[in-house]
């Protein structure tokens, strides 16, 4: 392949009516070309197209083909026409990575039992967080689904952190709960942060693949909705941190000012105490895939994928989390049969990826 400048420099300005005999001169004379494409791309309302000629240039014969080949007008337009052309001149089809949808979601009896603590929501909040009451809340649903998880997003955003963090502090009671406005804006919670949910850790099996299923009703006064079901890997890094989460600090009457006057003795003796009552503080991500619930508002829709989409977890995860995000539009949202199971299809584990370095996300 020819990269595009140097064609350029070679050929000079063409033009759609430029004799075949001066294109192959160009390429064979100039570039030492082997293989030929050319031809001319244009679009029509909402269609891309492209006729292109194909000459094998060892040989002074007729092109090997003229063809046309069509896309819609769509941000990939160009990647899709490249594509049809180069299986158009291997004669074969490209191999593509699986995408959504690809494979056919396992039955429940072939998954056999979830991995993940109470995806159902039946017992409470086992194997979850602890719901907040104003923006999380488990209740029972519609239609006989026993128990949901319902999220709302329409919230003023300043109002809900400063409750969050008065919860990470103690300080407020989730039985209790303040009342927070409603905010549908672009400023709302579901403009900006959006609501995480999420599971207790999840022992990781490096190489393991699996399968993630969610059911979800999203808000009935939009048409589309956007949501997402992330599964994020973790690792402890009980030495990467200098400094105590909020909540370590609350637990010690200590604020940041007065933990950073400090000496530096005292505080990693600090630290390394908090590590060693709540070795879970200093997990750290390294791995992140998510399932995208995008369905019609109103209705219960059902979502599923396997997870990693190809291969098998990397080397370095050692433990899973279920996040469960709801956000726009401002509204809203059921969940309901959030599932991890591991893929009945994998006899054995594959070979682990490569470990990444960690990428630490909020």
């Amino acid at each position: 392949m020819i990269d595009g400048l140097t064609t350029q420099e070679a050929a000079g300005p063409i033009g759609e009516d430029t004799s075949a005999g001066l294109i192959r001169a160009i390429l064979t004379d100039r570039l030492g070309a082997h293989v030929a494409l050319y031809g001319t791309v244009w679009k029509t309302n909402q269609t891309v197209r492209a006729n292109i000629t194909c000459f094998d240039l060892r040989k002074n014969d007729a092109p090997l083909w003229s063809k046309e080949f069509r896309s819609d007008d769509a941000q990939r337009a160009r990647a899709i026409l490249a594509g049809q052309i180069v299986e158009a001149v291997i004669g074969k089809a490209l191999w593509r990575p699986p995408e959504y949808g690809d494979e056919a979601e396992p039955s429940r009896e072939d998954l056999g039992r979830a991995i993940n603590v109470n995806g159902t929501f039946a017992v409470g909040d086992a194997g979850w967080d602890a719901p907040d009451n104003v923006s999380t809340f488990l209740l029972p649903g519609p239609g006989g689904r026993g128990t949901v998880l319902r999220v709302r997003t329409n919230l003023d955003r300043d109002a809900w952190l400063a409750y969050r963090k008065a919860l990470l502090a103690g300080q407020s009671d989730p039985n209790h709960p303040p009342h927070i406005e409603t905010d549908t804006s672009h400023q709302s919670l579901a403009g900006l942060e959006g609501v995480h949910y999420c599971s207790d850790w999840i022992p990781a099996s490096p190489g393991r693949r699996y399968w993630l299923l969610a059911d979800c009703l999203g808000p009935s006064s939009v048409d589309e909705y956007s949501a997402k079901v992330f599964v994020k890997g973790f690792r402890r890094m009980p030495h990467a941190s200098d400094g105590l989460s909020e909540s370590a600090l609350a637990e010690r009457s200590l604020t940041p000012r007065q933990f950073a006057a400090l000496p530096e003795a005292k505080q990693k003796e600090l630290i390394a105490d908090d590590v060693r009552k709540h070795p879970m503080r200093y997990v750290r991500e390294c791995y992140r895939w998510y399932l995208s619930c995008r369905g019609r508002g109103g209705e219960w829709m059902h979502f599923a994928a396997p997870v990693p989409p190809r291969g098998g977890l990397p080397d370095n995860v050692e433990y899973l989390q279920i996040q469960i995000y709801s956000y726009w539009p401002p509204g809203e949202y059921l969940w309901d049969d959030v599932l991890l199971f591991p893929d009945p299809r994998q006899s054995a584990p594959l070979p682990a990826e490569p470990a990444r370095t960690p990428n630490v996300s909020p």
